[in-house]
C-alpha cells in the first residue's frame, strides 16, 4: 500500500498528488506486519463494571495547581495524554517538570528519542531539578522502553516525541503515518492494560495542527495545545479534548530562566488597563471550559486609502467579525463599507464564545465614532442577525467573576439572562437589554 505522509489517504498505487490534502510527493510505500497471535500483555478478561475498584478512578494531583485544572482536577490512572505546540514554546520543559513532581510520589521515566542525557541533564539544572526517582532513557524502539517500563514497573511515562519514535513490526520510516498511528496505539494499550500514565509529545504542521494526522487526537485521552504569541513570554495551555473534564479548559503560564511559572490570576494578563479605558476598546467576559475569563477586546476603524477595504482579526472568528460589521451597518446604519475594520483580543489568546459579540460590536463603534465607552462597564450578550441581544450560558459564573474583579459599576447582559441571576454584585449595576441599538443609545446618545 501507498500511504500519504500528511493525511493519511491510502491508494494501491503511487500517486503524485494526494487527492485529500493535494500535497504533492507525499505518498510512501508502506508494508504493515501483523502478528497472528501478538503480545501476551495485549490479553484482557471481561470484568463487571460494578467490580471495578474504585481506586483506579482517584485522581493523581501533578503538584502544579494550574495543570490540574486544564486535565480536569487531576491524572488518571491508565490515561494517555497528547501535548502539542510549535517548536520552543515549552513542551519539554512543561513534562520534565511535571515529571519532577510526579516523581515525589512513584517512578517517573523520560524518554527523549530527540534529545541526548547531555542535552536534558543541561535543562534539568536550568530548572533546578533534582529528583530521586525521575529516570531519563535516550531510546526510540518502543519495545526496548516496554521491556524496561515492565521490569522497573514505572507509573508515568512520557515519551518526547511520537514522531522520533518506531516500532520494529511496523514496516515504515518514523514520522510516517502508520508509525504514528502504531506507536500511538501500542503506547496506548499499555497504558490502559497496566495503568501506567503515559505522556506523549507531539510535532505541529504549518497550520498549527498536530502531525500524524488527526487520528492521533482520536487515539489519545487528553489533548493539550501549548500556545504563545512571538516574542511574549507568556503561555497559553488549553485542553481541546478530555475524556476525564472539560473540554476547553486553558491554564497561563510565564516562562522565565528558571522555568515555567504558574499564572494564577489572568485578570492583570488579559486586562492590563483596567484603570483608563481608550476609543475602540471594550471589556468582556467569556467562558473558555469552566473558567469564566474578563478581558479586552480592541478596533481600530479608518477610512481606507486604497479601493478595497481591509478587514483583519486576531484571536477572533473572522467570518463572525465581518458578518458583525455587516450588522451593524445594515440595522444601526452606520456607514463602514469604507472603511479599514481591524480587531484584535488582548492577551493573545483565541475565544470562540459567543458572549463577546456584543462588546465585539461595541468596540468598532466606539473606534469608528472616536467616542470612549464609560469605565467600569462590561458587556455580556450575543448578537442575533436581527441585532437583537440573544441569551447566553453561565450568566451566574461570569456574574461571580465580575464581582471578583473589584472595578466594575455596571454589567450589561440580554434581558432574557435576568431572570436567571442568582448572584448578589453589591454596588454594581445589572442592566437588561434586548437590542443592541438600546446599548448604544444607553451609552453615547
Amino acid at each position: 500500500m501507498f500511504a500519504c505522509n500528511s493525511c493519511g489517504y491510502k491508494s494501491i498505487k503511487w500517486l503524485g498528488k494526494c487527492p485529500v490534502c493535494e500535497s504533492w510527493e507525499s505518498f510512501i510505500e508502506e508494508e504493515v506486519l501483523i502478528s497472528k497471535n501478538g503480545p501476551e500483555w495485549l490479553s484482557s478478561r471481561p470484568t463487571l463494571l460494578k467490580e471495578v475498584s474504585s481506586q483506579k478512578t482517584e485522581r493523581i494531583s501533578t503538584r502544579i495547581a494550574e495543570l490540574d485544572k486544564v486535565l480536569g482536577g487531576g491524572l488518571v490512572r491508565g490515561e494517555v495524554i497528547l501535548v502539542g505546540g510549535e517548536p520552543g514554546v515549552g513542551k519539554s520543559t512543561l513534562l520534565l517538570e511535571t515529571g519532577s513532581k510526579l516523581s515525589e510520589v512513584s517512578k517517573v521515566l523520560y524518554v527523549s528519542a530527540e534529545e541526548s542525557t547531555e542535552q536534558v541533564s543541561l535543562r534539568a539544572k536550568r530548572l533546578n531539578i533534582s529528583a530521586d526517582n525521575l529516570y531519563f532513557l535516550n531510546e526510540d524502539n518502543l519495545e526496548n522502553i516496554y521491556r524496561h517500563l515492565k521490569e522497573e514497573k514505572f507509573d508515568f511515562l512520557i515519551v518526547d516525541s511520537i514522531q522520533a519514535v518506531c516500532h520494529p513490526g511496523i514496516n515504515a520510516q518514523k514520522g510516517s503515518v502508520s508509525q504514528i498511528k502504531g506507536c500511538a496505539d501500542f503506547l496506548t494499550r499499555i497504558a490502559k492494560t497496566s495503568g501506567v500514565v503515559v505522556f506523549i509529545v507531539g510535532h505541529v504542521t504549518k497550520d498549527g495542527s498536530i502531525a500524524g494526522p488527526k487520528l492521533l487526537e482520536h487515539i489519545v485521552d487528553c489533548v493539550l495545545y501549548f500556545e504563545s504569541e512571538i516574542l511574549s513570554t507568556y503561555r497559553i495551555l488549553r485542553a481541546t479534548k478530555n475524556r476525564f473534564g472539560p473540554a476547553g479548559e486553558l491554564a497561563a503560564f510565564e516562562m522565565t530562566s528558571l522555568g515555567l511559572r504558574e499564572v494564577k490570576s489572568l485578570f492583570d494578563l488579559f486586562l492590563p488597563h483596567k484603570d483608563k479605558t481608550i476609543a475602540g476598546s471594550c471589556i468582556v467576559c467569556v467562558v473558555e471550559g469552566i473558567r469564566p475569563i474578563i478581558l479586552e477586546l480592541q478596533s481600530l476603524a479608518g477610512r481606507s486609502g486604497f479601493g478595497m477595504v481591509r478587514r483583519r482579526s486576531i484571536g477572533f472568528d473572522f467570518n463572525r467579525f465581518c458578518l458583525l460589521i455587516a450588522i451593524i451597518e445594515k440595522r444601526l446604519k452606520i456607514p463602514l463599507s469604507s472603511e479599514d475594520v481591524f480587531f484584535n483580543v488582548s492577551g493573545g489568546i483565541k475565544i470562540n464564545d459567543p458572549s463577546a459579540d456584543l462588546g465585539a460590536c461595541l468596540a468598532i463603534i466606539s473606534s469608528y465614532k472616536e467616542k470612549t465607552t464609560p469605565l467600569g462597564f462590561i458587556f455580556l450578550g450575543e448578537v442575533g442577525l436581527g441585532a437583537e441581544i440573544r441569551p447566553i450560558s453561565n450568566i451566574n459564573l461570569r456574574l461571580k467573576a465580575i464581582k471578583r474583579g473589584g472595578i466594575f459599576k455596571k454589567v450589561f447582559i440580554p434581558q432574557v439572562n435576568l431572570k436567571e441571576v442568582e448572584v448578589n454584585l453589591g454596588d454594581v449595576k445589572i442592566k437588561g437589554v434586548s437590542a443592541l441599538k438600546e446599548v448604544v443609545q444607553e451609552i453615547w446618545e
